[in-house]
């Protein structure tokens, strides 16, 4: 039976609400005088349907090896027959096609960009290709579809390509790749168990911790670059983002037993 809380579990959405409220901030930045518009409302939204299915279907194709790992089996709704894999099916592609209804009208641009983030979060998952199990391909395939391609529907709703989205990439890709290296470290037994041969996986677990603290620190050098760039007005508005960014970070590594 579907509720709000299986919903929650099947889509994730506290794995990425950060990242997702940080849209707000982006068109803040980017285009001020449109942040109360019925594009941004759109925007915001198309980024969480597409983002929840890429999660819900992830665990709809990992269901059979989830449900051997107590704790995934737990989370996982359809791993452990709360739902069934039809349902999450269904689920999933109901996400999809109301995330790329929404940014059909906003512009072809967007959503072609809301394609390729679906194909790309498709094709991470399913079992016949399963970018996620290939070293680097998977680190590429979640900075492409989790980071540069959910930034870019946003960016160009609102402004056209411009050297503006330097210090903004410089804070993304790391901050995905993160996501990446650590949730990855934190399968890796479960992972070695079911033969998903990924980047950890292939390079045996090293010491990530000089790694993580390196992409921390680029996009750390990435809002000092946004705080001189954006108007004085928005400089409290930038040094708030890093202070979130870093207390996100801390709780992911604490998440992680990283720190």
């Amino acid at each position: 039976m579907l509720d709000v809380k299986t919903f929650v579990r099947l889509t994730r959405m506290k794995d990425y609400l950060f990242s997702n409220l940080a849209i707000i901030g982006l068109i803040l930045l980017i285009s001020p005088e449109d942040l109360f518009s019925f594009k941004t409302v759109i925007v915001f939204l198309a980024n969480v349907c597409l983002t929840a299915f890429t999660y819900a279907f992830n665990d709809v194709e990992d269901a059979e090896d989830d449900y051997h790992v107590l704790e995934k089996r737990k989370r996982n709704p359809i791993a452990n027959k709360d739902l069934t894999k039809t349902q999450g099916y269904i689920i999933s592609f109901s996400l999809l096609l109301a995330g790329l209804l929404l940014l059909s009208t906003i512009s072809f641009l967007v959503f072609s960009l809301g394609l390729m983030l679906v194909l790309v979060g498709f094709l991470y998952s399913w079992k016949p290709v399963r970018l996620k199990a290939i070293p680097i391909i998977d680190l590429i395939s979640h900075v492409v579809c989790l980071g540069i391609l959910q930034f870019f529907i946003a960016y160009l709703t609102f402004r056209a390509f411009d050297l503006f989205v330097i210090p903004f990439l410089m804070i993304i890709i790391p901050y995905s790749l993160i996501i990446q290296v650590l949730f990855e470290l934190k399968d890796f037994k479960v992972d070695k168990k079911t033969k998903i041969k990924n980047t950890i996986q292939k390079l045996g677990g090293f010491d990530t911790k000089k790694l993580l603290i390196f992409l921390g620190a680029i996009a750390i050098i990435g809002f000092i670059i946004l705080i001189f760039t954006v108007p004085s007005e928005y400089h409290i508005l930038t040094v708030l983002g890093l202070i979130l960014y870093m207390i996100e970070l801390y709780k992911l590594f604490k998440r992680c037993k990283i720190l």
